[in-house]
């Protein structure tokens, strides 16, 4: 089953957008060339899912929740919380959209 990485885009903005609130539109145009970058990540590990292992697999996660996490807590109005918080509701959308399409996927 394909993801439709756009709708997930989309939805990865929501999600980061409802956890930043009002502040969404002071860092909105930093965060969201970083959400492109971490939605083409999760393209990539689509692509490289039958030879991923679970230490690649996070390593990935782990380094596009803290490239987001740097871009948002840069703002003044973003703390350090918010920022990690935006960072994990991304990589939900994303987690969320890779085990619906691929159930057996171990790593996820």
């Amino acid at each position: 089953m394909a993801i439709d990485w756009s709708n997930i885009g989309s939805a990865v903005e929501q999600a980061v957008a409802s956890v930043v609130g009002a502040d969404w539109a002071i860092v909105a145009p930093a965060a969201k060339a970083q959400l492109t970058a971490l939605v083409e990540i999760a393209q990539a590990i689509e692509a490289e899912r039958d030879q991923m292992s679970a230490a690649e697999y996070n390593g990935l996660r782990l380094s596009q929740q803290r490239a987001l996490e740097g871009v948002l807590s840069s703002y003044a109005a973003i703390s350090i919380v918010v920022a990690e918080q935006a960072a994990a509701a991304a990589w939900n959308v994303v987690a969320q959209a890779l085990k619906t399409a691929y159930p057996a996927l171990s790593f996820l």
